[in-house]
């Protein structure tokens, strides 16, 4: 069944929302790599997002998306070379990167569904 942008960026900005409220008591990386729970929850959303990003892509790559490349390629690490993963880099992707692909896709979901 094929999905909409719309929906895979919904999926973008749920995950987004979970992975805030699952960081709102962790202030470095050590929080992360100390809860293996935290961090599987941590990898299994980031997955979540590279796919959806990429199905999006799929369905009209002109959506700017900044670093969208990069998105889908810690999909892959994640799922295919998991065990390079590290606590320190999802906690970087987190405090550098999670607010502006926030703001991305909140703007992309107002466009869509203005379009709709």
């Amino acid at each position: 069944m094929k999905h909409s942008i719309a929906k895979y960026l919904e999926d973008v900005r749920l995950s987004i929302e979970d992975i805030e409220n699952y960081t709102l008591n962790v202030s470095s990386p050590a929080d992360i790599e100390n809860n293996q729970m935290l961090f599987d929850a941590l990898c299994r959303r980031f997955a979540i997002i590279g796919e959806a990003v990429f199905q999006a892509d799929k369905i009209d790559p002109s959506i700017i998306i900044t670093d969208k490349n990069k998105i889908k390629g810690l999909r892959h690490i994640i799922v295919h070379d998991y065990d390079i993963v590290r606590a320190v880099d999802l906690f970087i992707v987190i405090q550098k990167n999670l607010s502006l692909l926030k703001a991305e896709v909140l703007a992309l979901l107002k466009i869509v569904g203005e379009q709709q």
